[in-house]
Formats: C-alpha cells, sequence, structure tokens
C-alpha cells in the first residue's frame, strides 16, 4: 500500500561495510525496524571509490555513471536512501559532481546521522544519565560536514544519553593509504598522533567510530575494535 511504501528505509550498500562488517549493516536495518520504519536494503552497486582513490580516473567515471543511473532510478520512489560509511556516501556528493556534472542527476544519499535527525524530530529529548559515549568521528566527514559531532550528540541526548565529542585528526588510513604494507610504519605513525593516545585515557567499549577505516585501523593496532554510533543506539534502546 501506499502507507507502507511511505514508511519504507532504503539502505545503500557499501563494499566495506557490507563485505567485511556484515553485523553493522545488519545492525542498520535492526534499528530502522525499532524506530517503527520498514528496512529495504538495495542491491549492491559498485561506488568506485576506491578507482578514484589510486587514480583510474576513466574506470572511475564509467562506474559513477552507472551507479547514478541506478541511484537517479530509485530516487524517483522518493524514499529516503541512506548509506554507513561516510566516505563512500561523501563520494556521491563530491567526486561524483565533480566527473559526472550534470549527468550526476539529483539523487541524495543520507549518512546515517542525518537521516536519524530527521527520524528522531518529534521524539522529545530525555534526561541524560549514566556514562558518557565517545565519538572518534571520521576526519573527511568532519571536515566536509563540520556540524556531524554536534548532530550525534543531539541524536544521542533523545535516547538520554551523554556523547562527548574526541578531538582527532586522521586515524592514518587516509583512503587506501594505511591499507597497503609499504605505508604501514607511516600510518601507525600518524595514528599514535592522536588516536593511540586517546583511546589508552577512556573506556574502549564506550567510544565509538563513523569510518570503516578507521575501527579496522584501531583493531589492527590495538587488538579489538570500535562500534558504529548506531550500534550504541541499539543498546540505549
Amino acid at each position: 500500500s501506499a502507507a507502507e511504501r511511505a514508511n519504507c528505509v532504503l539502505v545503500v550498500q557499501d563494499p566495506f561495510t557490507s563485505f567485511y562488517e556484515a553485523q553493522l549493516v545488519n545492525d542498520f536495518v535492526r534499528l530502522i525496524e525499532k524506530l517503527g520504519y520498514r528496512p529495504v536494503l538495495l542491491p549492491f552497486s559498485p561506488n568506485g571509490k576506491a578507482q578514484h582513490v589510486k587514480g583510474f580516473l576513466h574506470r572511475f567515471a564509467r562506474t559513477a555513471s552507472r551507479t547514478a543511473d541506478f541511484l537517479n532510478r530509485v530516487a524517483k520512489l522518493g524514499l529516503p536512501m541512506v548509506g554507513v560509511d561516510p566516505a563512500t556516501v561523501l563520494c556521491y556528493r563530491d567526486e561524483y559532481r565533480q566527473t559526472l556534472g550534470e549527468s550526476r542527476g539529483d539523487f541524495n544519499v543520507l549518512l546515517v546521522h542525518e537521516w536519524l535527525e530527521r527520524a528522531l524530530a518529534e521524539r522529545d529529548v530525555q534526561a541524560t544519565g549514566g556514562e558518557s559515549w565517545y565519538l572518534f568521528a571520521h576526519c573527511t566527514e568532519v571536515t566536509a560536514l563540520p556540524s556531524t559531532p554536534n548532530q550525534w550528540q543531539a541524536i544521542f541526548s533523545r535516547f538520554g544519553a551523554k556523547l562527548e565529542n574526541i578531538n582527532v585528526g586522521c586515524c592514518g588510513m587516509a583512503g587506501t593509504y594505511g591499507h597497503e604494507s609499504k605505508n604501514l610504519e607511516n600510518s601507525l605513525g600518524i595514528y599514535a598522533l592522536s588516536w593511540h593516545p586517546q583511546l589508552q585515557r577512556l573506556p574502549r567499549q564506550r567510544c565509538l567510530a563513523t569510518g570503516y577505516s578507521c575501527r579496522s585501523q584501531v583493531k589492527r593496532v590495538e587488538g579489538n575494535g570500535m562500534r558504529h554510533p548506531l550500534q550504541a543506539l541499539l543498546e540505549l534502546m
């Protein structure tokens, strides 16, 4: 029915969370359901971010053109599209527009916190209590969207939880850079500048990171990883 369709949320897959952190995608689906919406997992369509980072610009243009065509067709349904990984979602907004120009179309993929802000607009802010949570935001995300930490804090306040933003720089992954063995030493050096000392002083189970690469770097260095903020919200519900 039209009412059922209006309640749908379309989850746009990215290769990092879908292939390496499938539990996170599953948790997002569960969160959408708990908030009273109907999640629909869209078929995977390559984003091309890695092609762009490594300089395969002609290949990236072909990938971006195909995926933009797919997402523009989906956008005609008039339903919110949401992606989990900041780097890939922002690629739709920036690199796609730079490469495709007008042919990119006007589809819009929201980040998790952007959708939650809308979905929770009618939910009252609850009295804050309990231990704090700590947000380590993705550096590209915060550069492009400086209000991201404040938006996450407002979302957590609606669940009666306090979220503190931790001021850190790059985790050392820097796109594909830190994933390549030849760059390991430099990557770990960058991580040691801000991420490592902050994590050493905070309770790890309360530390949250929005970026896939950030979480994978923490797991590689510290031996155990971090959760995404949406997974903490599931715990709070």
